[in-house]
């Protein structure tokens, strides 16, 4: 699935529908724009990986699918201040990449949490 498909679906469905924690409120390319990581209001986060055959080719649309999905945050209360504090992804930032890993910082606001991709795609199941 490409990423301009799941971003017209989501955005589409979502206001249809009334599913506001799918809609996207950040995106961020890594440092050599091989991956690109969403946000969403749900606390989401989604990482698209660019496809070989657009690597080769300078000149091409940029085709991205999906390579991992996983929730950053969920909502909390805070007792001390007597405040919800909803998990919508603020920001994400990716991290210099140092050795084979990469990293991304993920922020709603209040927390930050900082998550790490497999080496390999993940085969997300049913």
């Amino acid at each position: 699935m490409s990423f301009f498909f799941f971003f017209f679906f989501f955005f589409f469905f979502s206001f249809s529908f009334g599913y506001t924690a799918d809609i996207i409120s950040t995106v961020e390319f890594n440092h050599s724009g091989e991956l690109l990581a969403t946000g969403d209001k749900g606390g989401r986060v989604v990482i698209f990986q660019q496809e070989q055959e657009n690597k080769i080719q300078s000149h091409s649309r940029g085709e991205y699918n999906v390579y991992s999905t996983f929730q950053s945050h969920e909502p909390e209360f805070d007792y001390l201040k007597s405040l919800e504090i909803e998990e919508k992804i603020n920001k994400i930032r990716w991290l210099p990449q140092k050795n084979a890993a990469q990293f991304l910082l993920s922020t709603n606001g209040w927390s930050r949490l900082t998550d790490s991709l497999p080496k390999t795609r993940v085969q997300q199941g049913e």
